[in-house]
Parts: C-alpha cells; structure tokens; sequence
C-alpha cells in the first residue's frame, strides 16, 4: 500500500506542506517570518522604487545566474545588489532558489528581478534521474571503507563524497564521523543521492541556459557545490562571494577549474606577487596594527563575527596565572577549527578532517611533548554557532575527552573563555594550525605557524609547511627548537595579511550599510542585515563600488578584486600587541 507521504512527494506536496506544518505548530518560527517580512517592507520602502528603474537593454548581453538557496535578507538582498548591477551592464540576472524560499522570492521581486526558477523542478524526489542517483549511490558506496574514501567519490569529475560529507557533518554538528555507523553512512548516503542527482540536473539546466556568469556561495554545500563544479567544467565564468571579516565588507572571488580548491580568502598568484613586490612604508605599518586593532579590540565594532564580545584584555602574567602555565617554558597554541562546518569546502589537510587533526594533534603533544606549555584554544565562533544550533557543547569536547584528564603541560582553552585573543599575542611563541586565520597573524609578530593543511595562505614563505604526517609530528618534537621568524618573514606575513585583510575586503558601504549584531544578540534571521542607503537610480549606477564592482565582474579576468587604501583614514590604534 502506497503512503500518503509517497503520494504528496509524487505531486511535488510534501516538503511545502511539512514547512506549512512547521511554521503554523512553531511560534518561534513564526516570530522570526514576521522580522524578515517586516525587513522586506523596509526593502521595498528604501529600494523599489529606483530598483524597478534600472533594466537591463533592450538586446540582453545573456543571462548571468544566481544561486540564492536562502530566505536569510542579508544574502537575498547582497543578491539583489549583483543583480542590479548585472542589469546595469547588460545582462539578465537568473536566480536559481527552491520552491519554499518564498521570502527571499519576494525581495528578488521587490527589487525588480523577474526571473527565478525553482531548483526543486529539476530534481524530483521520484523519476528517472533520481533512479540513476540512487543506483550510482549503490555502485559507489560498496568501496567506502573510511572517511578518506568517502572524500574522494566523484561523479562526472564533480566531488560528489567531499559535497555530502560536508552536509553529513554539519547535519550532526561534529566533524569527526564515523564511517562504520550505519545513521553516518545512511545520512551520507542520502546526501551523496542529492549531489549526484544535482549533478545530472545542473547538466541538464546548462544545457538549457547558455549562462555567461554565475553568482555562488557555499560551494561545498548541496546543490551548490554540483552546481558550481559543473559550472566551471562548461567553463562558465563563476564569481563566488561571502560576508567579509570587517564590518560592512565582502570577500569575491573569481574561479576557474584550475584553481576551485583555493580558499576565497586566498591571494591569487599574481595579487601575490604585486603585493610582495610592492611599495611597503611606515604608513602600511600602521595601517596592519590598524587592521588588528579593528578585529581584537574588546569593543570592536570592526569585526563581522564580534568574536571578543564579553572578552577581557589580560597581561600576560594574568594569562599565565590563569591557564596554569609553566613560565620556564615556551608557549605553542593548537587553534581549533569550527569542525563541522565548511568543513571540507577548500585545500586539503594532511588528517582525514578538521577533527581527526585535532585530537591526533593533541594526543601527540600529551604524550610526546613536554618540552613546550601547550594551550587547545576551541574557536570563539563556536559560541555563536552552538547558540543557533541549541547546543550546549563543542563537538571538540566530546572529541577529546577520551584523553582527559590532559597532562599538566596540556591546558584547555574552551570557546567561552573571558581572554580576549589579542592577549595571547605576547605570550605565544608557536600557533598550530590547518589554515585558520591564526596561521596569517601570529608570524606578523614573528612567531612561527606550523600548518596541518593548505589552500589558504601556504607557500608565502612565512609558515612552517610539514609535506605529510609523520613530518608534521617530528615538527611538533622539535618545535621547542624553533627560533622566532626572520625579519624578512615576518615582513611577507604583514604585506599579506594587509591585503587579505583589508584589500581583499571589498566594501558596498557607499550603496549599502550592513549592520551587525553581537553575537549575544543574535537571535534572528536578521541579526547580521544590509540595508539600502542610495535614493536613486544614479546614485546607484554612479557609487564608486558599484562601478568598480561592475568593472571587475565584466570587464576584466582578474581572480581578486582589491579594495585600494586610504591612508587618510588613518590607524585607529598605532601600537604593537
């Protein structure tokens, strides 16, 4: 006997319908729908109305794409933003977002962009295709035995196993999965039928729109990630954008196949090049304390993710007081990543994952390595995300408890502690880690970063880059005997974390103000919001990043667009950590 579920996923009903039923049952739900239709109103009063007044021509240049799997404002509305100026340039923005995303439909629509399809109408729960996926899935997952195999499953050259595991993980809130469990594998499977049925599908809609560009974000993500990598082997030009470090900022950047696997955050060899080789005065000195001053200080209304909210700064003998540390001994810190999220999207890493390098890590220093204080610093960020979640732990802390109690030369570090991170600068001589952005700051200050991965920041000349495993472990043995960086060291980590911090971050202030919210506060779906500040058509058309946004996307092949300092602005604090 057929269910009633099986018939409503035949006729397209059940997932509006079981979101129908969320919505009317939940009031949580139902509070956060009235924010953001509340925010759409506000759209539609600052926007609409210069909004509808630019088209693109007559004769289209061709359609440019969109993926916007998102009803959260901040991104529907960034997107409506491409999307204007991909209509000033000539062309026709198409967005591509599922059937339930309703909310975000309506800001497309309020802002004058007509065109959005419906993923869901390209992969069917039942059908042909869908059959393929799932006998693809039976084929490929007879020879999965352990997380590295489930990495490399691919499907017409797209990384199929890397897109599900990715979803597995931050469907389970941990980043250390185990293959053998039949609820993992189930859940990977399931996921692995979706990335390749969005693979046939993304072939398919190719086939049917000649896109000349497409807009993308969270590309190691379901159906993103099919998406994007079927995208970049048509060879269609794909820009990929993500909310920027700094207050009211954005990171782009333009992806080929040769280069899909870099981080966004990334320098593109010849950004590198221009800014090794280039002028470096007292004045970009400044500027770099300026920059840390704006992310590390308590108060900081600079740093998007407000990461030291609640944090206090701490001398050095406070610090040492606090984590116990033996004060005969050099310092190194072990960074942990948020594990289980984008977990898998950029680089590579020398450990099955995120997770399997920490707890190796901090096995191997427990057992290996008391020459060294070692502090296990669980990333600040995770106060946000376990908040969102309704999680009261770090998957970190289950991770590592079978190594408990750590040995006094071990200390821990939880993501709540009350030390703000600019403390530890003074006090670390050694940072660990797989390519956070720790690995970029502390050689500013000539300690050395020992790197378990790449794709971010590797190869600038100023970390310590182990080839493989067992590398990395004689590093940790002898990392004790590692002197501070050179002068010239330190010099390339400054020049490239100026750029990455502030040239690569582009900012729409001009056009459009972001307004963040700590992260305390931040409870709803519009906790981090942008909002329209331009009154016209050519207010918009005429602001200086909109113009040289539009530039960059359609007239030149640069891999980064850079945004040029002003050193009038000057430092907001000149001295050093």
């Amino acid at each position: 006997m057929i269910s009633v579920g099986t018939v409503l996923q035949k006729v397209g009903l059940y997932r509006p319908l079981a979101r129908l039923r969320r919505d009317w049952f939940d009031a949580g739900r139902r509070a956060k729908r009235a924010e953001v239709v509340a925010d759409l109103n506000l759209t539609r009063r600052q926007a609409a109305g210069w909004a509808h007044e630019i088209r693109p021509a007559a004769k289209s240049k061709g359609s440019y794409g969109i993926l916007s799997f998102t009803d959260l404002p901040l991104h529907a509305k960034f997107q409506c933003l491409a999307g204007k100026i991909m209509q000033l340039h000539g062309y026709s923005p198409l967005v591509l977002t599922y059937t339930g995303f309703r909310l975000g439909k309506q800001y497309f629509k309020a802002l004058g962009i007509p065109d959005v399809l419906d993923w869901d109408d390209y992969t069917p729960e039942q059908g042909p295709e869908s059959d393929l996926a799932r006998q693809e899935v039976s084929r490929l997952t007879d020879s999965i035995h352990s997380i590295s195999d489930a990495l490399s499953v691919r499907f017409h050259e797209v990384n199929v196993g890397k897109h599900a595991l990715s979803v597995t993980c931050r469907r389970r809130v941990e980043g250390r999965l185990d293959i053998s469990d039949p609820e993992v594998m189930a859940l990977y499977n399931k996921h692995l039928h979706r990335a390749i049925q969005g693979v046939l599908a993304a072939e398919r809609f190719f086939d049917a729109h000649a896109l000349r560009g497409l807009l993308v974000r969270d590309v190691g993500y379901i159906p993103n990630g099919s998406i994007f990598e079927v995208a970049l082997r048509r060879g269609i030009d794909c820009t990929f954008y993500e909310q920027g470090q700094r207050r009211g900022t954005w990171i782009l950047k333009r992806y080929n196949r040769a280069n899909f696997g870099q981080h966004y955050f990334s320098l593109s060899n010849d950004t590198w090049e221009k800014v090794r080789t280039g002028p470096w005065t007292e004045e970009h000195e400044k500027r770099v304390e300026a920059e840390f001053a704006g992310r590390y200080r308590v108060d900081s209304t600079d740093d998007t993710r407000r990461l030291q909210t609640g944090k206090k700064l701490k001398s050095p003998d406070e610090v040492r007081q606090q984590l116990g540390l033996d004060s005969n001994k050099k310092t190194a810190v072990i960074f942990s990543h948020v594990s289980w999220d984008g977990a898998f999207f950029f680089g590579s890493c020398l450990f099955n994952d995120f997770e399997d390098w920490l707890y190796q890590t901090v096995k191997h220093v427990a057992e290996r390595c008391p020459e060294l204080n070692w502090i296990v610093k669980l990333h600040p960020f995770n106060v946000f995300k376990l908040q969102r979640e309704s999680k009261k732990e770090e998957s970190e802390m289950r991770l590592l408890r079978p190594l408990m109690p750590l040995p006094d030369h071990v200390r821990l570090m939880r993501s709540d502690t009350d030390i703000n991170t600019q403390s530890l600068f003074p006090v670390v001589d050694y940072a660990l880690t797989v390519n956070g952005t720790v690995g970029m700051e502390f050689p500013c200050y000539g300690v050395p970063a020992v790197l378990a991965g790449t794709g971010r920041y590797d190869g600038k000349g100023f970390t310590i880059e182990p080839s493989t495993q067992q590398d990395y472990f004689r590093v940790l043995e002898n990392l004790h005997t590692v002197p501070r960086l050179s002068r010239e060291a330190v010099n390339l980590a400054r020049r490239h974390y100026l750029a990455v911090a502030h040239d690569r971050q582009f900012s729409l202030e001009d056009v459009a103000e972001v307004e963040l919210k700590r992260m305390n506060e931040a409870q709803s779906d519009v906790h981090d919001n942008l909002h329209f500040m331009t009154k016209s058509r050519d207010g918009f058309a005429k602001a200086a990043s909109v113009e040289r946004l539009g530039k960059w996307l359609f007239d030149s092949t640069a891999t980064d667009i850079l945004e040029p300092i002003d050193f009038r602005a000057g430092p907001t604090s000149p001295d050093r950590f």
